[in-house]
């Protein structure tokens, strides 16, 4: 009896060593601030005040700090993901829908308002012709690009018990539409132009919720001849013999892929494009100058490579400045979405401009624009970011 009461405590006290060890563990160990697999940024504690011990707010943001910084927590999360993949073969894993050939985003049931799109279409429509009009005012020109996130490209190809946000995506794009319709502001739909082009799924990513760099280019095109022809100019638009074409073998780790730490095997590879005649420019991000490259390409075979390659990811401000005064400049504005497409974009024009307000905190956009003055202003947003002001949807304030 006294033995089976020992081994108890020595279980016990174990056990307890064990939970003390991963605590010393953790809190002297280098704190990371990122998640390169989660792809956000990991817990942060708040500042030790009274008030914030009082209200609770510091000792909620410990428990955060601890989950978020734990040693071995990849190591769990990773094994947890294969379990979840491998042998449980779960619907959803970490928010991802894996099917047979690609990985989709999860998303939540909710009720569909029509009254609520239809009003905040209003109001964004609102804000696009605020906007074209300052851009007018400066002699320039404006134009939104909406294009398909990767869940409503492949909308059809959700299992049937899950949701694949179509019905919400289609109306919102709809009244969306009509608002900037009835204001006359530029809407060129690259979803439509995509569906007349025959939908080819080579234009999405099986393992990011971007488009592939196939898909840009062909967005490229579309921008470029819209812009000729409805400003009758001539501007240089790159062909598939004006491109020579790579495709890395490296692994290539998208936004969802990551979700599931890289367990999820797909066959798609990062390609790029360079123009056989190439330009002499000089490249600026965030008033610092940068190598004359538009790509970010990995040092070895072996690296994972990220749809960060396309511009080196997210800046703040880049500008690219090619030295041909006779040619207009153009100002872009959006979501990642604008990366790859920026790669092309730049040979079209003398200076190409690329904001992204989540980063850039200078000025507003309006302020951006009175000061530079483009001849062209490009905003790029995905369908589902249509409703929404958060970051780059409001160009008259500093978020």
């Amino acid at each position: 009896m006294k033995q089976k009461k020992l081994a108890n405590i020595l279980v016990t006290l174990g056990f307890l060593g064990f939970l003390a060890l991963m605590l010393v563990v953790t809190l002297v160990r280098p704190t990371e601030i990122w998640s390169y697999y989660e792809n956000r940024n990991l817990a942060r504690p708040a500042e030790l005040t009274l008030e914030n011990l009082w209200n609770g707010t510091f000792p909620n943001s410990v428990e955060s700090v601890l989950q978020d910084h734990a040693a071995g927590r990849n190591t769990m999360l990773k094994l947890s993901t294969w379990l979840d993949l491998e042998v449980f073969h779960r619907p959803v894993v970490n928010e991802i829908v894996p099917t047979q050939d690609k990985l989709l985003g999860y998303l939540a049931y909710e009720t569909v308002d029509p009254q609520y799109i239809h009003d905040r279409a209003q109001e964004i429509g609102d804000i696009q012709a605020q906007l074209r009009d300052v851009v007018e005012s400066c002699g320039g020109s404006y134009y939104y690009v909406a294009l398909p996130g990767q869940y409503h490209y492949f909308a059809d190809q959700y299992p049937d018990y899950l949701n694949s946000g179509a019905d919400k995506a289609s109306l919102t794009l709809k009244e969306f539409t009509a608002a900037m319709e009835e204001r006359g502001v530029n809407l060129i739909d690259g979803g439509i132009a995509m569906d007349q082009a025959g939908h080819p799924a080579e234009f999405y990513s099986i393992v990011d919720h971007h488009y592939t760099f196939a898909g840009a280019v062909f967005t490229y095109r579309t921008v470029m001849d819209w812009l000729n022809q409805d400003l009758g100019l001539d501007l240089t638009v790159l062909q598939e013999e004006d491109l020579t074409y790579t495709t890395l073998e490296n692994p290539y780790l998208g936004s969802r892929s990551r979700k599931l730490f890289g367990l999820w095997q797909g066959t798609e590879k990062l390609t790029y494009a360079e123009p056989v005649q190439p330009i002499e420019f000089t490249r600026v991000d965030n008033g610092t100058p940068n190598w004359s490259t538009v790509y970010a390409l990995p040092a070895t075979a072996e690296e994972d490579v990220l749809y960060t390659a396309y511009m080196g990811g997210d800046i703040g401000e880049t500008v690219i400045d090619t030295g041909r005064d006779e040619l207009p400049n153009i100002l872009i504005y959006g979501y990642i979405f604008t990366n790859p497409l920026e790669c092309l974009m730049y040979y079209s024009f003398n200076e190409m401009h690329s904001i992204d307000l989540r980063y850039y905190k200078d000025m507003t956009l309006e302020d951006y624009i009175r000061l530079y003055q483009p001849d062209i202003v490009l905003c790029i947003r995905d369908y589902g970011e249509l409703l929404s002001t958060d970051f780059n949807g409001d160009p008259f304030h500093i978020q």
